[in-house]
């Protein structure tokens, strides 16, 4: 797709395409783990995935940092770059601000959901969404404290995967 075709999309149609790669990325990373899930192991997949995303996050918060023009690195910073992860126009990813900490989850978690449809069951992905989102957070602000309130394989309540604290470390 060239640039002019982006540029003659409406914004609706741009909308829906950034839908579209986010899906896209989500599912070459779904066949990906499952490549390596059934060549190594599920215990494999879900290391070599880990590491994955951790690099991953440096580059994402970097670009999407660029993008967003921030500087300080504040709670409201991360939460309209947390907006712009690569799985979260497609995830269901809702945010709020309370008390001096950001609450992040993700309510329509698209691998979770294939696996389950599959008869693979849920997979423990905690594991790889701290090394995701506190490699992300800490990209933006050093001082972010990231918090796992729940992920696979704790249990979580219908319609929510996982849900995520962010916070910023106090200074001693």
């Amino acid at each position: 797709m060239s640039s002019r075709v982006l540029e003659s999309m409406t914004r609706e149609d741009l909308i829906r395409y950034i839908e579209i790669l986010s899906k896209n990325f989500l599912t070459i990373d779904g066949y990906w783990f499952l490549g390596v899930e059934e060549r190594f192991g599920i215990e494999s997949a879900i290391d070599i995935d880990r590491s994955a995303w951790e690099q991953y996050a440096v580059s994402e918060a970097k670009r999407i940092k660029e993008l967003l023009g921030i500087t300080e690195g504040t709670l409201a910073d991360l939460e309209r770059a947390l907006q712009l992860l690569c799985f979260s126009p497609s995830s269901g990813v809702r945010t709020e601000l309370l008390d001096g900490r950001l609450i992040m989850t993700v309510t329509k978690c698209r691998p979770q959901r294939a696996r389950t449809r599959d008869g693979r069951g849920e997979f423990a992905c905690k594991t790889v969404g701290f090394a995701h989102l506190s490699t992300f957070a800490k990209m933006i602000n050093p001082k972010f404290e990231t918090r796992c309130i729940f992920a696979p394989p704790d249990p979580h309540p219908e319609g929510i995967w996982c849900s995520w604290e962010f916070s910023i470390k106090k200074d001693e």
